[in-house]
C-alpha cells in the first residue's frame, strides 16, 4: 500500500469489514448448514453496513489512523484490543435494540475474519516502515548523545543510518555534503536534532536544495514512533499542570474500582488456587506486603503473591530484584513471568492507591535514590501507580540507572498522552506479555 493509499485506510478498513461480515454469515452457513442463517442475515441486513461503522470509530478512537501505528507490534495490539471492543459493544447495542436475530457466531467470526483482514491490510505499511532510511543533523555535544542515543534504539519505525554535527562543516560544504549523503545512503527522511531557530535555517537549506521531503524534528519524531519523551526536554511545570487538567483522570480513578471490584469477584477461585500452589511450594505466607510511593509521594503498603523464599531480604537490605534471582521460588518464577504475582494489587486499586494502568510504584529507598540521581524524577508521581503500565510493555527487565532513565522516558509519554485509548493499549499488550512472559516490571 502507498503512501496515498494510507489516506484511505479508514474507506478500506470498512470495506474489509463489510466483507468481512458478509463472509461471516456464508462460513455460518457453511459450518451449520442451517437455513435459518439466511433468514438471519435478510433480517439484520440493515445492520451488515452499520457494523463495520463501530470497527473504523474504535480503530480511530485506539490511534490505528496515526503516526504511531507504523508498528507492527502497536497495530497487532490495538487490532486485539479494537477485536474484544467490538463484541462487547456490538453485543450490547444489540441486547439493548431488543436485536435477538443476529446469530452469536457471527459476531465471533466477523471479528476473527476482519482482524486478519485488517492486518493484511498493514502488512505493506509496516514492511516500508520498517525500511525507511533516516539521516539526522544535530549540533554540538548534547547533539551528539542525542543522536546516538536515537541511533541506538533503531525499531521498527525505520533505521537512523547516519547523522553530522552542523558545527563541523561550512553551509557550502553541508550542501554537497547533503546531496552526497541523501543520493550514496538512499535516505528517505531527513531528522532535526535542532534548537527552533536553527532547525527553521537547516530546513529552509534542505527545501533549497531539493530534499524538503520528509523533514521532522527529530525527537518529535522519534516521541511520535517510539513512545519515548527525552528527559532533556521535559518540564516539570508544564507537565504538572497538564496532569493536573486532564479531564480524563476522574473517569479513569472511577473505572479503576468498578473493574478492580468485579475482577476480585472473579478471579476470587482462582485466587484460592494460586494460594495453595504458593503454600505447598514454599510453606509461609501467600502474600507479600511492602511499602510503595504513591501519588503525591503518599506511601502505601502493595499487596503480591509471595513469589521469594520468606525473608528474603533479612541480610541483604533492600536490593532490586535480578533476572534469575536465586531467591525467587519454582512457583513463583512461573508467577513472575506471567505477572500474576501483580493480581493482589486489584486490592490497591480498589482502596484507592493505585490504577490499574500508571506508572510502576517503587520502595521509598529507591525513589529517593533515583530523585538525586535522575533530574525530574518525581514527575511520575503526579498520577496514581499502576498494576501495568507503557514502560512495563516497552522496556527491558534489568533495573539499573539507565534502565531506570529509560523507563521514565515511558512514564513521560505515558503522563503527555494520558488517554482511554492508551489504557486499552496498554491493558491489550499486558495480556500478550503474560502470554509470552517477556517485558519489563
Amino acid at each position: 500500500m502507498t503512501t496515498a493509499g494510507q489516506r484511505y485506510l479508514p474507506l478500506f478498513d470498512y470495506l474489509a469489514g463489510l466483507c468481512s461480515l458478509f463472509g461471516a454469515f456464508w462460513l455460518h452457513f457453511l459450518l451449520k448448514g442451517d437455513v435459518a442463517v439466511l433468514r438471519a442475515f435478510a433480517l439484520s441486513f440493515r445492520w451488515l453496513f452499520v457494523a463495520p461503522l463501530l470497527q473504523v470509530f474504535l480503530h480511530a478512537l485506539l490511534g490505528m489512523y496515526s503516526g504511531r501505528s507504523r508498528s507492527a507490534s502497536f497495530g497487532f495490539s490495538r487490532l486485539v484490543t479494537s477485536g474484544v471492543l467490538t463484541f462487547f459493544v456490538f453485543t450490547a447495542s444489540l441486547f439493548y435494540l431488543r436485536v435477538f436475530f443476529f446469530p452469536r457466531l457471527v459476531i465471533l467470526l466477523w471479528i476473527l475474519v476482519s482482524f486478519f483482514c485488517f492486518f493484511a491490510l498493514r502488512l505493506p505499511l509496516f514492511r516500508k516502515w520498517q525500511d525507511e532510511r533516516f539521516f539526522v543533523l544535530y549540533r554540538g555535544e548534547r547533539g551528539r548523545k542525542l543522536f546516538e542515543d536515537l541511533r541506538k534504539k533503531n525499531t521498527s519505525s525505520g533505521v537512523v543510518v547516519g547523522g553530522t554535527d552542523i558545527d563541523t562543516l561550512r553551509e557550502e560544504e553541508l550542501r554537497k555534503y547533503l546531496r552526497r549523503i541523501v543520493q550514496d545512503l538512499n535516505i528517505d527522511r531527513v531528522l532535526l536534532l535542532l534548537e527552533p531557530e536553527e532547525r527553521e535555517r537547516a530546513a529552509i537549506l534542505l527545501r533549497e536544495e531539493g530534499i524538503d521531503w520528509g523533514t521532522r524534528e527529530a525527537l518529535a519524531f522519534f516521541e511520535e514512533h517510539r513512545g519515548q519523551i527525552k528527559l532533556t526536554l521535559a518540564d516539570l511545570l508544564n507537565y504538572e499542570q497538564m496532569v493536573r487538567d486532564n479531564s480524563y483522570l476522574p473517569l479513569k480513578y472511577a473505572l479503576d474500582r468498578v473493574v478492580a471490584g468485579i475482577l476480585l469477584v472473579l478471579l476470587a477461585p482462582f485466587f484460592g488456587l494460586l494460594a495453595l500452589l504458593i503454600y505447598l511450594d514454599s510453606p509461609g505466607p501467600v502474600f507479600y506486603w511492602q511499602k510503595r510511593v504513591g501519588k503525591d509521594g503518599r506511601v502505601f503498603r502493595l499487596c503480591k503473591f509471595r513469589t521469594m523464599v520468606p525473608d528474603a531480604e533479612k541480610t541483604t537490605g533492600a536490593v532490586l530484584a535480578q533476572k534469575n534471582d536465586p531467591r525467587v521460588t519454582r512457583v513463583g518464577r512461573i508467577l513472575r513471568r506471567t505477572r500474576l504475582d501483580e493480581l493482589p494489587q486489584l486490592l490497591n486499586v480498589l482502596r484507592g492507591e493505585m490504577s490499574l494502568v500508571g506508572p510502576r510504584p517503587e520502595r521509598p529507598e529507591f525513589v529517593e535514590r533515583w530523585k538525586k540521581l535522575i533530574p525530574y524524577y518525581e514527575i511520575r508521581l503526579l498520577v496514581k501507580p499502576g498494576i501495568t503500565g507503557w514502560a512495563q510493555v516497552r522496556g527491558r527487565y534489568d533495573e539499573g540507572p539507565e534502565t531506570v532513565w529509560e523507563k521514565l522516558e515511558y512514564d513521560l509519554y505515558y503522563l503527555r498522552n494520558l488517554s482511554l485509548s492508551l489504557d486499552f493499549e496498554i491493558l491489550g499488550r499486558t495480556l500478550l506479555v503474560m502470554l509470552l512472559g517477556r517485558g519489563a516490571r
